[in-house]
């Protein structure tokens, strides 16, 4: 689709260049230029707005009093004296003077933590009628209260498709014959990690097959740390403790080495010599998959020692799937042994049941140091719930692409059930495949997405020579263009069919420096602005659960600099 670019001049600029510009939107979507809505702002203060959900369900202002309605039922329910945590959306910057007269007018209070670039606000435990005295000032914009977020595991297994692909192809990673007890005959994942807590009800029952001690020389499976515990638990669970947090093979037997310490860290030299015993007994175990979520965070050329051992374990018939890294979203921080290049190197999602397809703002990006395209591909690591070690049978949820590895490691465990002669070749070419995945970013495999966001049902259909059909039901577009100057905008519309599917925007400068900033601004069907992002750093991102069907504007705005810019947006 190709159209003239409609770009919005900010007062501060005084000369204009007339230019003609086309952009590239996915035909799979319906994303469409459109010339400056009359609703839109100007910009000459950014709008104090949260990126988050702002009118949908119990967590929009239906009464339009500035205290959102589930706020409202919470203070019903709030004797006079009681705390209610809450925050606090402000038109201004939360600095000493604002926060000492709002606390003057509504009642003494401290601000726990305050913000002034995600959102203009600040974070409290307030009495239900000093909620009300702040509503009253003209600072406040609105009063929200601060809700516990989740995504289950759950959320992550049924949007990408391997909930009903165990039940459409019976696979589990459970190949001995036997629900209830583990060998070499299962499907073996090795976890290099802190260690696993094999006490746990999710863990226990013999599934640890395999242990080395890298670290403390122990002969018995622990996890001091509690990080391992979690990643083992995202691979293989079995969910005895809470069915909502089932692994994504709980049939699959696991061999521990414990490569870190009780603080989480580790050497090189003890992580190679993990990966040497665990290449010395792939065939006493049977090992098949590798997972390493861990890792460097300075940029590698992939010959370091750690990536060459995960090369050679590679090389020995182990498929090794490694974490990109948390230090996103700049460019250049795939670390070691991300950066091995026969490793199968995967970045973090934000999956729908977080409200939409999204990068994960944390995980790394590529190049790597010489130039090569990495991450290879992208799995849900955002909040995700999972087996915590020492307590026998409770969970803890963390994010980082140290969930997202295990998931794609699980998965890879279901393919191998499907097909267990499929080779470490055989597999990347699966999860790779154009049809297996959702290429968001640029055409191809970029240094964002990788070769994009896996359709894990796909792949284990193929791997299994399946029938059958998945679909998560969301629409997805690609747009390219660039801004040519400060206090410009393009404005992009989509519609919206389906408020019960989240609206997911990834948004990519690709050529950042600190001297471009672009920012977005989500407005609903009515005008009014939805969401924002307003960042410095190189990706933005907006992530809702529409409350309204209709017409959808993003506008993408610079606030400094000019050059090109891409997102995707996730939809229905």
């Amino acid at each position: 689709m190709f159209r003239n670019k409609i770009l919005s001049i900010g007062l501060a600029v005084f000369c204009v260049l007339a230019l003609s510009s086309s952009a590239l939107a996915s035909n799979l979507g319906d994303i469409i230029a459109v010339e400056k809505p009359s609703f839109a702002s100007d910009h000459q203060a950014k709008p104090a707005v949260d990126n988050t959900e702002k009118a949908h369900g119990s967590a929009a202002d239906r009464d339009k009093n500035k205290i959102a309605d589930d706020l409202d039922d919470k203070i019903a329910k709030t004797a006079g004296d009681g705390k209610i945590d809450v925050i606090v959306l402000l038109n201004g910057d939360p600095d000493e003077g604002m926060l000492k007269g709002l606390s003057n007018k509504a009642g003494e209070f401290k601000a726990k933590v305050a913000w002034r670039h995600a959102i203009k606000g600040f974070a409290a435990s307030l009495a239900p009628g000093q909620v009300k005295k702040l509503a009253e000032d003209p600072a406040v914009v609105r009063i929200d209260l601060d809700r516990e977020v989740r995504a289950f595991l759950n959320t992550a297994t049924s949007w990408t498709g391997v909930q009903a692909a165990r039940t459409d192809f019976g696979v589990t990673g459970d190949r001995d014959g036997s629900e209830t007890t583990y060998s070499k005959n299962d499907v073996v994942v090795a976890i290099l990690d802190t260690g696993i807590d094999a006490a746990h009800v999710d863990l226990d029952g013999g599934k640890v097959i395999g242990w080395f001690d890298a670290v403390n020389g122990r002969t018995a499976p622990y996890d001091d740390n509690g990080h391992g515990t979690h990643v083992a638990s995202i691979v293989a669970g079995t969910g005895e403790g809470n069915p909502l947090y089932k692994g994504v093979a709980p049939g699959a037997a696991l061999v521990g080495i414990k490569v870190l310490d009780a603080n989480g860290s580790g050497t090189t030299t003890g992580i190679i010599s993990g990966i040497d015993w665990m290449i010395q007994n792939k065939a006493t175990y049977n090992i098949r998959i590798g997972n390493m979520s861990l890792g460097s965070a300075t940029s590698s050329d992939g010959t370091d020692s750690l990536s060459v051992a995960v090369n050679n374990a590679v090389n020995n018939g182990i498929i090794m799937v490694v974490a990109a890294g948390n230090s996103g979203p700049a460019t250049y921080t795939i670390g070691s042994p991300a950066a091995a290049a026969n490793a199968i190197t995967v970045g973090a999602l934000y999956d729908p049941g977080e409200k939409g397809w999204v990068l994960a703002e944390f995980s790394s990006r590529g190049p790597t140091a010489d130039g090569r395209v990495k991450p290879d591909i992208c799995t849900p690591g955002r909040n995700i719930t999972a087996a915590k070690a020492g307590s026998v049978n409770g969970y803890v949820t963390y994010s980082g692409t140290s969930m997202a590895t295990p998931f794609m490691s699980g998965v890879i465990a279901l393919m191998l059930d499907a097909n267990y002669n499929l080779t470490d070749s055989q597999v990347k070419n699966i999860i790779y495949s154009t049809a297996n995945v959702k290429d968001f970013g640029p055409a191809g495999k970029d240094i964002d997405f990788g070769y994009g966001i896996s359709l894990c049902y796909n792949a284990i259909k193929q791997a299994g020579g399946y029938t059958g059909s998945f679909s998560d039901g969301l629409t997805f577009g690609y747009v390219s263009d660039s801004l040519p100057a400060r206090r410009t905008s393009d404005y992009w519309t989509f519609t919206v069919t389906d408020t019960s599917k989240p609206v997911g925007i990834t948004f990519i400068i690709p050529n950042h420096t600190r001297l471009i900033d672009f920012d977005i601004y989500l407005y609903d069907p009515a005008g009014s602005l939805l969401a924002s992002s307003e960042g410095t750093k190189r990706q933005e991102q907006i992530l809702i659960l529409p409350a309204a069907t209709g017409t959808y504007t993003l506008e993408v705005y610079s606030s400094r600099g000019s050059g090109a810019y891409w997102f995707n947006v996730s939809y229905r």
